[in-house]
């Protein structure tokens, strides 16, 4: 047997010891691969959210890099041209990465959210472990906690997915008790480190703050002080192992956007949990069909402007919380404690007065409603915790059928009276009047549906009454049900034909340009919307096409194709860049507008066919809904210089942008002076994002320009020899080159790699030290 019943010989035989440590873990991997065979084993992509738009694209960037066997260094077709490996959102040495870029890009996008979904399953398995739960238990915690809304939510933030199924595991490595202190402080220093490696700052505040009020609410006051100790030693090598990644962050963000300009905190705060969702933990879905972006099928943007798309984790979570709302046992002060306070950090944005969202925030972090993550957290540890109390005949039976009944009742009413429950519902959260009836139809289906998941739940309780495998197995099987019933619609999958393969402009402009010469430039950006825009939206409820067709944002980097003016969603530009964004708006007006872009080899421009071109622009094709149009005077975007001016810094480049004439750049050296030469050759015999080498030859001294954005972390070799590289239009890289023939070779680099490369190291020497037996007379 595996639990003690009376008059059962209750000690492990080997067998069963071996099952509690192997079988879960094997069927838990094994449902998650039936659960989504639809992406693992066709040839389907998950899509929707920013999937297509921004996290598939920099997954690329990273992957083909990966696979070229070099270090994911620059981004070369995105912002024209940014640090890549500095960019916390790219994560690039977490290893999962390189592990999967030995696959084609497609097959690695479809397993790596798998993947995290079974990570994050173990983690809550093990962790549910060292609590002393039942193997039962812990099924019903990782479940939970796999298929809330939350994590499968994370199928659209692939750069934070990862640290959420980190989560389980950090709180394991600070829970074991009876571990080595310094075995414990390694084995944390590993788990932290890979946080730290993904590179997500409200995971790490996350796994922080749960370690800690572990320690403060659960472990024995004469033990806190050590256990803290081993907690901030354990920081320590986790910083060591991610060593690279940090520094390079740290020395990246200074030069950013979100650092240089700031974040208006009306943006910080746009994703920010109201306390209206909370009605989320018991109805899945409450304000309609939120799976998908189709127009009208949510009755309020009030409400659910959301991040993830609903925190629903199963009727049992709640239900369990209840249980343990005044228990003592272990673990059941940490669970309610964790969830109190990471509703309150997700809610927070709601304390601050919207008079005051206009000004700058003082921490350019976005998005309070991303510590749901613990919320859920909490939810399923609470779960694991009050299912071994169920087994002992704590049943909430009647709540649970109480809940059913009343949702039932709720439905039937909305069912009948739409108009009349939807006015209230859109009075009560201050959505539009003329939403009434909408909203009564569709909270009225949302209702009934959370009726039956409640009687599910309630059914698989009531197994529990009796004895014996078959019911516990009965149990458990509508416990894992309900949460995927409910949560599996929300990670969507298309063929990947509609989603990788290059759209009829992008193979138009790569015959054009085989050797990416040039960029192109979303021209529906600098102009007034567009009718057809959203007509060719309309349907698209999982923004597929409508990215495809989108070149403000990355998706023609599947195609590598380079963009300059792209959006910046992750804020993660270099302000430089963003100071030539604005300036690219005011131009597109003017008459110099022509040359401008002609600087920055923006060759190509599309548009809807409602927009008027842009001056120096003219259209060469185009389909039912947009224009593609061609700047002929473009320049290539590594060439040798005709004509420059030296300007002494930004601030007066800045100003002297609007005076060049066709073809002139503006060059921050230091001084003031014009100057010209008569041009020459460049030939490129290799041209990566990392690194580009060739010869130049030119009857005079000039400059090479580079589409490339400045920054201070690279090496310029001219015939062997460094020389300085500049900013030119404001924006972007130049470097002398003197008369005659000269071998160029260009490095990007990563920022504090000759010193950080040690980090690593270093923390492997120290785990190693700390790893070993303690000999014997040596304090521990």
């Amino acid at each position: 047997m595996l639990y003690p019943n009376p008059g059962v010989d209750s000690r492990p035989s080997s067998w069963s010891t071996l099952g509690r440590l192997v079988v879960p873990p094997i069927l838990l991997t094994l449902l998650l691969a039936a659960v989504y065979a639809d992406p693992l084993f066709t040839r389907r992509s998950f899509v929707g959210r920013d999937l297509v738009l921004y996290a598939l694209p920099l997954e690329k960037e990273v992957h083909d890099a990966w696979a070229r066997g070099r270090l994911p260094v620059w981004s070369a077709d995105v912002s024209g041209g940014r640090p890549l490996f500095p960019n916390p959102n790219a994560g690039s040495l977490y290893p999962v990465r390189p592990l999967l870029s030995r696959l084609s890009f497609p097959a690695a996008m479809r397993l790596f959210p798998v993947l995290h979904w079974i990570l994050a399953g173990l983690g809550m398995l093990a962790l549910l472990s060292v609590l002393g739960a039942s193997p039962p238990a812990a099924w019903v915690a990782a479940v939970t906690y796999v298929f809330s809304g939350v994590m499968v939510s994370e199928v659209f933030y692939l750069a934070t997915a990862p640290a959420a199924a980190l989560q389980p595991w950090i709180l394991w490595a600070v829970v074991r008790t009876g571990a080595n202190p310094r075995r414990k402080a390694v084995v944390i220093g590993l788990v932290d480190g890979l946080l730290f490696l993904v590179g997500d700052v409200f995971a790490m505040v996350i796994a922080a703050g749960a370690s800690v009020a572990w320690i403060a609410l659960e472990v024995e006051a004469g033990r806190r002080l050590r256990e803290l100790a081993v907690l901030a030693g354990g920081g320590v090598l986790a910083v060591a192992l991610a060593a690279p990644q940090v520094v390079a962050t740290a020395l990246l963000v200074p030069q950013t956007r979100r650092a240089v300009m700031g974040i208006p905190l009306r943006e910080v705060l746009r994703f920010t949990l109201s306390p209206w969702r909370l009605a989320e933990l018991v109805v899945p879905y409450p304000f309609g069909e939120t799976w998908t972006l189709e127009e009208g099928v949510t009755w309020t943007d009030t409400v659910f402007r959301s991040y993830f798309l609903t925190l629903y984790a199963g009727a049992f979570a709640v239900a369990a919380l209840v249980l343990l709302w005044r228990s003592r046992e272990r673990g059941t002060r940490f669970v309610r404690v964790l969830f109190v306070a990471s509703l309150l950090f997700a809610m927070a944005g709601g304390l601050v007065p919207a008079g005051r969202r206009d000004g700058a925030s003082p921490i350019p972090l976005r998005f309070p409603e991303k510590f749901s993550v613990a919320v859920v957290l909490a939810l399923a540890l609470g779960a694991g915790l009050a299912f071994d109390r169920c087994r002992r005949g704590e049943l909430p039976r009647r709540s649970l059928l109480g809940v059913a009944a009343a949702l039932a009742l709720a439905a039937v009413a909305a069912r009948a009276f739409p108009a009349l429950v939807g006015t209230a519902a859109v009075e009560a959260v201050g959505a539009p009047p003329a939403l009434g009836a909408r909203a009564g139809r569709q909270l009225a289906a949302a209702l009934a549906e959370a009726g039956v998941l409640w009687v599910v739940t309630w059914i698989a309780v009531d197994q529990l009454r009796g004895p014996g495998r078959a019911r516990l197995g009965a149990c458990l099987a509508l416990l894992t049900a309900v949460p995927i019933a409910a949560n599996r619609r929300l990670a969507r999958t298309e063929n990947e034909a509609s989603v990788y393969p290059p759209t009829a402009f992008a193979r138009t402009i790569a015959r054009a340009d085989p050797g990416r010469e040039f960029r192109t430039v979303d021209l529906s950006s600098f102009a007034p919307p567009s009718p057809l825009l959203f007509a060719a939206w309309r349907g698209d409820d999982a923004l597929t096409e409508s990215a495809r067709r989108n070149w403000s944002f990355l998706t023609p980097v599947f195609w590598r194709r380079g963009m300059v003016f792209n959006g910046d969603p992750d804020r993660g530009d270099l302000s430089r860049l963003e100071s030539l964004r604005r300036v690219a708006a005011l131009a597109a007006a003017q008459p110099y507008a022509a040359g401008f872009f002609a600087s920055l080899a923006l060759r190509y421009g599309i548009r809807y066919r409602d927009q008027a071109p842009l001056p120096g622009y003219r259209r060469f094709g185009g389909d039912a809904f947009q224009d593609w149009d061609e700047n002929p005077e473009a320049r290539p975007s590594v060439r040798l210089l005709e004509r420059w001016r030296e300007e002494p810094g930004a601030l007066e480049a800045l100003g002297a942008v609007s005076g060049l004439a066709p073809g002139e750049i503006v060059l921050e050296t230091g001084g003031r002076a014009s100057g010209s030469a008569r041009g020459g050759t460049v030939r490129l015999d290799e041209d990566g994002p990392e690194r580009f080498a060739g010869e130049t030859e030119t009857a005079d001294a000039g400059w090479l320009f580079a589409l490339r954005g400045y920054w201070p972390y690279r090496t310029v070799l001219v015939d062997g020899r460094e020389v300085e590289c500049v900013p030119a239009q404001l924006a972007f890289s130049a470097v002398p080159i003197p008369a005659g023939r000269h071998r160029v070779e260009w490095r990007e680099e990563v920022p504090g790699l000759s010193v950080s490369r040690f980090g690593p190291a270093l923390f492997a020497l120290v785990a190693g030290v700390l790893w070993r037996p303690r000999r014997a007379g040596l304090p521990a």
